[in-house]
């Protein structure tokens, strides 16, 4: 801190004098060195020397490094003045609260005694935030299907059982390849504190050999779903709903057995095609499920 001063006109002496300020230099969030007036001194009489201002200034300075420390006492000088404006300006700069004392205030109570604190939004900062609503979601959806005790009843490790809740959970959430599931995963899903699967070992590998082992089960796997959830909902399945679709690949697909030249409903006919046929009741839930030829014809379908 330092002493600076501007010209004003005294009305006292009613002539231009120095206006004295107590100021402090600092540094803003941009690194720029800034100003801002501690105190206002105002007008001082021609008593008070340069020298004595600069002695009152390293004085103040002194007490302020020092008032953590309790056990060493300021000396006093032999200027009663250099004193008398010392202790004046400090109890100011304490009762005005223009300085950072060290002491903690007094902690501000609720109505019913508890203590409320203050929290300034704009210097939160957020780490590893993830998303957990829609996972959490699926996730009792499983639990009410009990989905784990199904892959455990098929031989499913419990480490292979987290890692199925995790791939499912995640293509109902966020239906994407492999690769980007587990990209999602790692930066910005809960969905493995969830089922318990630790994040880092989720790579795109375990997931494509998860998907196929899943495969492997479909036709069980959804002739217990359609049992479990009947149950469930109370459902008899009097009417059932058929449809088909195709999809088209762009690649040679050379080893596949079912990818075929077909009618493409997406006018895709140059490319090889298979065919997705599903049962589904009138509530939207999958009776059954088929990957068909490419160029099977609809009536042989439903057999």
């Amino acid at each position: 801190m330092y002493f600076k001063f501007s010209l004003r006109h005294n009305p006292t002496l009613n002539r231009s004098d120095a206006y004295w300020r107590l100021v402090e230099s600092y540094r803003n969030h941009d690194d720029r060195v800034c100003h801002r007036t501690l105190l206002n001194i105002g007008f001082l009489s021609e008593d008070v020397s340069i020298e004595q201002l600069n002695l009152i200034r390293r004085k103040l300075v002194e007490r302020q490094d020092n008032m953590t420390n309790k056990l060493f006492r300021q000396a006093e000088t032999e200027d009663a003045v250099v004193n008398q404006f010392t202790d004046a300006w400090w109890d100011r700069l304490i009762g005005e609260k223009r300085i950072d004392t060290g002491e903690k205030p007094a902690k501000k109570r609720g109505k019913n005694g508890e203590v409320l604190e203050t929290i300034y939004s704009n210097s939160l900062k957020h780490n590893d935030v993830k998303e957990i609503g829609a996972e959490s979601i699926c996730f009792q959806t499983l639990e009410r299907l009990q989905f784990a005790a199904f892959l455990k009843s098929h031989g499913f490790s419990q480490k292979e059982i987290q890692l199925a809740q995790t791939q499912v959970i995640s293509r109902a959430v966020h239906p994407a390849s492999e690769l980007a599931t587990a990209q999602w995963i790692r930066e910005n899903s809960a969905v493995c504190e969830l089922t318990g699967f630790p994040a880092s070992q989720i790579n795109k590998d375990r997931l494509y050999r998860m998907s196929k082992k899943l495969y492997h089960l479909h036709t069980e796997l959804e002739h217990y779903f359609s049992q479990t959830t009947n149950e469930l909902f109370d459902i008899e399945d009097k009417i059932i709903l058929y449809d088909l679709t195709n999809t088209y690949f762009e690649g040679r697909m050379a080893r596949s057995k079912i990818a075929k030249h077909g009618r493409s409903k997406e006018k895709r006919s140059d490319c090889k095609l298979i065919v997705l046929a599903v049962v589904i009741n009138p509530q939207g839930f999958i009776k059954h499920s088929s990957l068909l030829e490419g160029n099977i014809a609809d009536p042989k379908t439903l057999k």
